[in-house]
C-alpha cells in the first residue's frame, strides 16, 4: 500500500493566488462605499477566492492510498473504490497555454455501490500535481480493463500521452 500526498510545493501558487486575491477584494470593500453598485461584483469575488482556497486548503490535506485492492482518498471527505468496482474512467487535460504544451490533468474514478450496499456512488478526483499520478492512471486504466469499460476518446488520448494503452 502507497500512501500519497499534494507536496506544499505544488500548491504554494494556488494559495499564493487565492489569498492575494481574497486581500484585494477586501481591500476594495472596506475603502469603497456600499452605495456603489460596483460594490457586489467584489463581494462575489471575495467569495469566489474563498472557495477557491478552501479547495486548495482541502487539496492540502488530502491523501490517497493506492493498493492492489483499490484507491482510497481522505481529508475533509473519506472515499474508497475497490478495482473491481470501477465503473467510470475518465482522464481530462486543462491546457494553460495556446500551445497546449502546459496544464495539467484531471483523473476521474466512479464506482456504483455493490448491489444491497448502503453507500452510494464514491467518487474520486486526483490532479496530475500528484507525486505518482502517472501510476494512479495506469493502474485505473488496467482495472478499467478487468472490467470490460469503454473509455471515451478524449480519455483514450490522454492515457496515450501518459504511455497507457486505453
Amino acid at each position: 500500500m502507497t500512501e500519497l500526498r499534494y507536496p506544499l510545493s505544488a500548491l504554494v501558487w494556488d494559495y499564493a493566488r487565492g489569498i492575494a486575491g481574497i486581500v484585494i477584494c477586501i481591500v476594495i470593500l472596506v475603502t469603497n462605499e456600499w452605495h456603489n453598485q460596483l460594490i457586489w461584483l467584489f463581494v462575489g469575488l471575495t467569495i469566489l477566492f474563498a472557495i477557491y482556497t478552501m479547495t486548495t486548503v482541502a487539496k492540502n490535506l488530502a491523501w490517497f492510498r493506492v493498493s492492489e485492492e483499490g484507491i482510497e482518498c481522505g481529508g475533509f471527505r473519506r472515499q474508497s473504490i475497490r478495482w473491481g468496482e470501477l465503473s467510470e474512467l475518465g482522464l481530462r487535460y486543462y491546457p494553460t497555454s495556446r500551445s497546449r504544451k502546459k496544464g495539467w490533468m484531471t483523473l476521474t474514478l466512479k464506482a456504483n455501490a455493490p448491489y444491497g450496499s448502503r453507500r452510494s456512488e464514491a467518487s474520486v478526483k486526483i490532479d496530475s500535481n500528484l507525486p505518482g499520478f502517472s501510476e494512479i492512471a495506469t493502474r485505473a486504466a488496467w482495472a478499467a480493463k478487468e472490467n470490460n469499460l469503454m473509455v471515451d476518446r478524449v480519455t483514450a488520448d490522454n492515457l496515450a500521452a501518459l504511455g497507457v494503452s486505453a
